[in-house]
């Protein structure tokens, strides 16, 4: 009997014992979740709107339903469900929609769904959540690739369940494939994968794979036919600017794992990751584990190289470098479960410790170095009481003005879309006859550096006896501006001298 009471007993404080550490791991879980989400409302008053983002508003406001599923995808480049969210939101909320909070509320999701919902070491969880990408880069810059974050956190969870779930796991192939077009062959090479263990998979039943693999189908063509045939104008010309392409952006490809430009950092991490690459190598059982995981390398290689070549081919921008860092993550979280449990990652906590603090940095950055300077402009037409005035803005840096100013009072050439659309058309207009832009009945005129030597300013005032306001905007990434921008603000000769005296 004191056997059996000691047993009991001993049971019951191990179960009750674990039970606490588990409810201790959920409560630290929350907290985290909450300091996201308190840290993310407390920065997005600050952020000014980059262009890209209200240009994806502006698609969503003005664009009909047709064109953003038939045309704009292939002018922008990018698959349809970004602008339908958005146009459904402010269908409910409004055009006064703040899209900041839609991408916060999007990656607080995400976060969630990784804080809760997978098994990693809990120092993981407190540090990946406050990384660039995570807090700031998709986070209060509201653009599509959040909904990629969001897919592959799903993804990563389900990814073990692939065979049970199947059609929760055709959703996650599906977001992620419409997330953003450097996903989505990564996404057909998932769901090929998976196919293809369906089907040498004793036990399974195929009839259960049909529907789903004939909905991905069906949803990849229709991906086909609105991005083809791509628009290539706006690639050509980002492509391009970039020196030394490809050879730069690879040397800078660590920067994604670290989230900042420092060259020993960068030439650190590779010297490091090849002395690990050596030394698995160097292993004498090394053959052996390749036999044995023959296909989950086989698989992430082909997944890899097809994202890379996606990567490389289509926009090889700084700033999408966080979707380097969110398929490192997912892919070694699928493929590689037994090695995350390990806790000795030095090289994985030393990135995961410099993109906290280049997240922190970009934020002050951004606190302190508005984007656009719409907000500026708005205040100093509101001070001289000029906002009942027709305005004229001319550049894509001026976009954001187009989100505050009055439908009534923004003057727009009658070549020129509400919304901005990369076209040859478009294109031409805006490098070989900007003029017939500003050539509107218009008070004052809203330019940015850009386009600004291209036009006739001769009916504006004298820039040697009036003021031209050169109001200072500046990009951030990656804790640094690699950008600066202006936009000027000329006014009309007919109007009052008061203003300029002020």
């Amino acid at each position: 009997m004191a056997a059996l009471s000691f047993i009991t007993d001993y049971y019951m404080v191990k179960f009750f014992s674990v039970l606490s550490s588990a409810l201790l791991h959920k409560i630290i879980c929350g907290l985290i979740g909450v300091i996201f989400m308190l840290l993310s409302l407390y920065i997005a008053p600050y952020h000014e709107l980059w262009a890209d983002e209200v240009q994806a508003f502006l698609i969503a406001r003005d664009a009909p339903f047709a064109d953003i599923v038939s045309i704009i995808p292939h002018q922008e480049g990018q698959p349809a469900l970004w602008h339908l969210l958005l146009k459904g939101l402010i269908f409910l909320f409004g055009e006064n929609l703040n899209i900041t909070y839609v991408s916060i509320t999007i990656m607080a999701l995400t976060v969630s769904i990784f804080l809760f919902g997978y098994q990693v070491p809990l120092f993981y969880k407190i540090l990946i959540p406050f990384g660039h990408y995570f807090l700031y880069q998709y986070n209060i810059i509201s653009r599509n690739y959040c909904l990629a974050y969001l897919a592959l956190a799903i993804l990563g969870y389900l990814y073990p369940l692939r065979h049970k779930h199947i059609w929760c796991y055709a959703f996650a192939l599906l977001l992620l494939a419409e997330s953003t077009s450097f996903y989505a062959p990564v996404a057909a090479v998932l769901g090929g994968l998976w196919f293809y263990e369906a089907f040498y998979t004793p036990k399974v039943c195929l009839k259960n794979y049909y529907a789903p693999f004939l909905g991905l189908c069906g949803f990849g063509l229709l991906f086909l036919w609105q991005i083809l045939p791509i628009n290539t104008a706006q690639y050509n010309i980002r492509i391009d600017d970039i020196k030394n392409y490809p050879y730069n952006v690879i040397a800078h490809f660590p920067e994604a794992f670290f989230a900042g430009e420092n060259i020993i950092l960068n030439l650190l991490f590779l010297f490091v990751f090849a002395w690990l690459a050596i030394k698995f190598v160097a292993m004498p059982d090394f053959s052996e584990k390749i036999k044995k995981h023959k296909k989950t390398i086989g698989d992430i290689i082909f997944i890899w190289t097809i994202f890379i070549a996606v990567y490389f081919t289509v926009r090889p921008m700084f700033y999408h470098q966080g979707l380097i860092w969110g398929l490192f993550l997912c892919s070694v979280y699928m493929f590689f479960p037994n090695y995350i449990g390990r806790r000795c990652h030095y090289l994985f906590i030393a990135c995961l410790l410099m993109q906290i603090y280049w997240s922190f940095v970009s934020i002050s950055f951004d606190i302190k170095h508005p984007y656009s300077a719409q907000l500026e402009v708005m205040q100093i037409l509101q001070k001289q009481n000029l906002l009942q005035r027709k305005i004229q803005t001319i550049g894509f840096h001026t976009l954001p003005l187009q989100t505050l100013l009055s439908r009534e009072n923004l003057c727009l050439s009658s070549d020129t879309p509400l919304y901005w659309q990369w076209t040859q058309d478009d294109l031409k207009l805006r490098y070989a006859d900007i003029q017939k832009m500003v050539d509107e009945h218009h008070d004052i005129l809203v330019v940015d550096a850009f386009e600004a030597p291209r036009i006739d300013l001769s009916y504006y005032e004298n820039p040697d006896v009036f003021y031209i306001y050169k109001i200072p905007a500046a990009a951030v990434y990656k804790g640094y501006l690699f950008y600066e921008q202006g936009l000027y603000l000329y006014i009309k000769k007919s109007l009052p001298p008061l203003f300029f005296n002020s």
